[in-house]
């Protein structure tokens, strides 16, 4: 709950009818879930103006609206609250209602790939010794970072937040926000090139979650990442990693169609320690990793970190495994980069191999938001796919083109398709018992619809 008193000192704005305090249940952005004695909030994009929806919500049982346009038709008593801009406001209200939590830790996490299954496996480990709130499926921009703060419960005590970003100053803004205790930094990677022209920007816009902090908080930092490994810190500093001497390092890594186990060794605790998740992938390993620092560092137990992996379940399209018969699907449909596009070939080999039978088959398409760089990273797919030795591979889009020519240079049986309709109707004509099937492309190439359109019946 927060006070109009206390949404009138965070904004600076001006109550224009009503007047006597309230205090909010809620407050909200979406007209479509505003409660009884709920703050909504009219937020303007491209596409929407959250201000034709003001009466909807009041009438659905809104104590206010904050708009920062004046709305002569609104009932004469209604509480209005003006302010500049209702986006800024919006964060000054989540900002204040985190700074009034005086008993929580904020983990912040940042990343070019794997931070929302991070986010997942923290507050997963977190959440066998704390009361924790974690930032829902991915949002975890402007809109998204304060509509996960503003669902703090007087009981929660740790918050893990996603911090994504499209250019410099973002990740700054949303830290501002935030104010994080604790954060981790997954890895950089080409994610953002066409904004950022270069690796280097890339890392420089992520470090900028180290800024400011101090000594009682500590970041964890992926110590195989070329990038994130030189990153300077004044909070403490602590490493992950498989290849490197760290903090917390993986070995003896397996990885099977049921999942992955591996060992792990932790100079926090002194303790080695055999974890075994439902997850594939040395990719996930890593992100475990970064879990397993912050879940030591603060206290969990070896018992519980184990048996929290045992039990994880990541958000939906994240290497969601899938079984149709004998055939086994990898649904990996939310996005793609170069980097989780590596990860997804090795992954899709390690099952193979474990399975000891079936082929290994390949449905992806287009990863986007690469600038000049997009075709040199299309054909490095390609590249991953002749290195990992997939047995056949089916692409659409635009820029998998190139994927496909280099996979068949090489002699990879491979088909290009004009869209996911014709790729459906190709994996129909191919499949073969026992092959083992991943999808992978950037979000708005709907590669999981596939899925449906062949196996909606099976």
């Amino acid at each position: 709950m927060i006070s109009l008193s206390k949404v009138i000192e965070a904004t600076k704005g001006i109550v224009t009818s009503g007047g006597k305090d309230l205090l909010f249940k809620g407050v909200t952005t979406d007209s479509r879930s505003v409660g009884k004695d709920d703050l909504f909030i009219a937020l303007t994009g491209e596409n929407f103006d959250g201000h034709d929806y003001c009466e909807t919500a009041l009438n659905k049982g809104a104590a206010a609206v904050l708009v920062q346009k004046e709305l002569p038709n609104l009932p004469k008593n209604a509480v209005v609250i003006l302010v500049a801009d209702t986006l800024k406001a919006y964060q000054q209200i989540a900002h204040a209602y985190r700074m009034a939590q005086k008993n929580i830790k904020v983990i912040a996490i940042t990343g070019s790939n794997g931070k929302t299954s991070t986010k997942d496996l923290i507050a997963a480990c977190l959440a066998k010794k704390y009361k924790v709130v974690k930032t829902q499926a991915n949002f975890n921009n402007e809109i998204g970072l304060p509509k996960t703060l503003l669902t703090i419960k007087p009981d929660t005590e740790v918050v893990v937040v996603e911090m994504g970003m499209r250019g410099f100053g973002q990740i700054r803004a949303l830290k501002e926000l935030a104010e994080p205790d604790a954060v981790v930094i997954t890895n950089v990677g080409e994610t953002h090139m066409e904004l950022l022209g270069s690796m280097e920007n890339i890392a420089k816009a992520k470090s900028e979650i180290l800024e400011n902090m101090n000594e009682q908080q500590f970041a964890v930092l992926n110590n195989d990442d070329i990038y994130v490994s030189k990153m300077a810190t004044s909070a403490e500093k602590l490493t992950y990693g498989i290849i490197n001497d760290s903090s917390v390092r993986a070995s003896n890594v397996i990885t099977s169609g049921n999942g992955t186990t591996f060992t792990y060794k932790s100079k926090i605790t002194g303790n080695e320690n055999f974890i075994k998740m439902p997850l594939i992938g040395r990719h996930n390993v890593m992100n475990a990793l970064a879990a397993i620092t912050v879940a030591e560092k603060m206290g969990v137990s070896d018992t519980d970190i184990e048996t929290a992996f045992a039990e994880v379940r990541l958000t939906e399209k994240r290497q969601e495994i899938l079984r149709f018969g004998d055939i086994t699907i990898i649904n990996d449909a939310y996005n793609a980069s170069p980097a989780s596009m590596e990860a997804a070939m090795k992954t899709l080999a390690e099952v193979k191999k474990s399975a000891g039978k079936g082929r290994s088959i390949a449905v992806l398409a287009d990863m986007l938001e690469l600038g000049e760089s997009s075709e040199d990273a299309h054909r490095r797919v390609g590249d991953y796919i002749v290195r990992e030795k997939i047995d056949f591979v089916i692409a659409y889009g635009k820029e998998s083109r190139a994927i496909i020519d280099q996979a068949a240079k090489a002699g990879i049986s491979a088909v290009y398709c004009a869209d996911k309709e014709t790729a459906a109707n190709e994996l129909k004509n191919h499949m073969q018992n026992n092959d083992i099937i991943l999808f992978k492309g950037s979000h708005s190439m709907q590669v999981d619809k596939i899925i449906e359109m062949v196996f909606q019946n099976k």
